[in-house]
């Protein structure tokens, strides 16, 4: 089996594709690191939630909740992760962990990041080898997960995932249920949300009642 992978690497390779993921070996790969994910998250939307008291919700930019969003993810996972994390081209946020690239990206229904369609998103989607995204070639051969999210007709992000796509097919998902994340508790996928004000408001956090 171990014989059979390494020829099918090399094969990709020759293709200019990076190595071959699967859901077994990438649950195991990062399975510490998966839990710290979905945890981080819950507290990103927290962070959120917070930051977004400040905009009183008649005076929000249609794009303020996905950038504090984005921006507090950025903060949290470099506190949890430290320097596996950087910027690729154009601002992106990368986390590298374990052989594995992971960017982060909202979810259409289908859950497909939802990327305007150019060449470099095709590339990642088809996990090309030589991407105009990183500043530097440490990162071809590393298989790219999306850790993604959807949001629901009420504007609640629900559904926090990693997913791996390969020839622009999602081959595999791993969701919070995968783990025993929140022992005794409920997912954050199915946790409900309080709105104090007319904005929706993340799903998954509670705000506190005073």
């Amino acid at each position: 089996m171990f014989s059979n992978y390494k020829s099918t690497n090399s094969s990709r390779r020759m293709q200019g594709k990076r190595s071959l993921a699967n859901l077994t070996a990438c649950k195991l790969d990062l399975q510490n690191e998966i839990k710290l994910l979905f945890k981080s998250f819950k507290e990103v939307l927290e962070m959120t939630n917070d930051a977004l008291l400040h905009f009183p919700p008649q005076y929000r930019s249609k794009v303020l909740e996905a950038s504090v969003l984005q921006s507090k993810q950025a903060e949290k996972l470099s506190e949890v992760f430290g320097n596996k994390v950087k910027f690729g081209k154009y601002r992106r946020l990368i986390l590298s962990l374990e052989g594995y690239i992971i960017l982060f990206k909202k979810l259409s229904r289908n859950g497909f990041p939802m990327n305007i369609k150019t060449g470099n998103i095709q590339s990642i989607l088809n996990q090309q080898q030589t991407l105009d995204l990183f500043n530097d070639t440490d990162y071809n051969d590393d298989p790219i997960l999306y850790f993604g999210y959807q949001k629901d007709r009420f504007g609640q992000f629900i559904n926090p995932q990693i997913v791996y796509i390969d020839e622009s097919e999602i081959v595999f998902t791993i969701s919070e249920s995968d783990f025993d994340i929140y022992p005794g508790d409920e997912d954050l996928s199915t946790k409900p949300v309080s709105p104090v004000s007319p904005s929706p408001y993340l799903k998954g956090i509670k705000k506190k009642v005073i």
